[in-house]
């Protein structure tokens, strides 16, 4: 699931589709895939293939973290520091 959503987010083999990737991610984050869950946050965070969300980014961010995601780690780091999406 997270490696078609990959494919689906960068446009490999298939056209690039944001929405689709956001599908395949969240199939995959449901089922605790730390890479899914951040690039959800990520997702939500710009706006791709989603509303722009912060506090949904933060949401994801904070489950990759949770499974030992080093990036979601950081992300929901800089989020917290800054006052993104939750409150400073």
């Amino acid at each position: 699931d997270f490696n078609l959503g990959s494919c689906f987010e960068f446009g490999h083999g298939v056209a690039q589709n944001y929405q689709q990737a956001v599908g395949w991610y969240t199939k995959a984050a449901t089922k605790e895939h730390s890479g899914s869950q951040f690039k959800l946050g990520v997702c939500y965070y710009n706006g791709y293939g989603v509303p722009q969300n912060h506090q949904r980014a933060v949401e994801w961010y904070r489950k990759a973290a949770h499974n030992n995601h080093p990036r979601g780690q950081y992300r929901l780091g800089l989020c917290l520091e800054n006052g993104i999406g939750v409150t400073k």
